[in-house]
């Protein structure tokens, strides 16, 4: 027996069994609700989904996006009415992707900067506010505001489709007791 006729069956087993391996590092499958964003070499390639997907081991990299209606939950404690009156507010939001690419390499945390935004316009929305119009805030209609926040996040490729105000708490404080005698002296 020659030792290559010994060694040509386990080199047979380890042959297959390594291109099992690399066929299977090929085939990702993309779910109905979520999006794969390839790159190669640093640039995007393209978005792949939903269903199998191909793609070239060492080569390709891949981001998968989450298409689902993301919630968020936001707290902006110390936003300040136009009186000067600290408020705790507490509002909820509704986040879609719109657009994989942008999701995928705009910033590291899109879901983070979305709330950031919408933090920020809703610390905005009550600056334009006296503390009288607050209790009226939950039962406002926000679309506006939504779009608002929309128009900064999309650059991440996400839309806030809804945004409601769950909560207004009115600590009691210096600047309380202050609007409480400014209103009180104005009659």
């Amino acid at each position: 027996m020659d030792a290559l006729d010994i060694a040509e069956p386990g080199l047979w087993i380890l042959l297959g069994l390594s291109l099992l391996v690399i066929a299977g590092r090929c085939f990702r499958v993309v779910g109905e609700d979520e999006r794969l964003v390839v790159r190669r070499f640093g640039r995007t390639k393209g978005v792949r989904g939903p269903g199998p997907v191909v793609m070239w081991p060492v080569l390709d990299r891949e981001v998968r996006v989450p298409l689902r209606l993301e919630p968020l939950e936001l707290s902006c404690p110390g936003a300040v009415t136009r009186d000067g009156v600290t408020v705790q507010v507490t509002a909820a939001a509704l986040t879609a992707v719109t657009d994989p690419v942008r999701f995928a390499t705009a910033v590291e945390s899109p879901a983070a900067a979305t709330a950031m935004a919408v933090e920020g316009e809703l610390r905005r929305h009550i600056a334009q506010r006296d503390l009288a119009e607050l209790p009226a805030l939950a039962a406002y209609d926000h679309a506006a505001l939504a779009d608002r926040v929309s128009e900064t996040s999309m650059r991440w490729g996400v839309e806030v489709v809804l945004l409601d105000v769950t909560d207004v708490q009115i600590p009691l404080s210096g600047g309380l007791v202050h609007w409480l005698e400014s209103r009180a002296g104005a009659r």
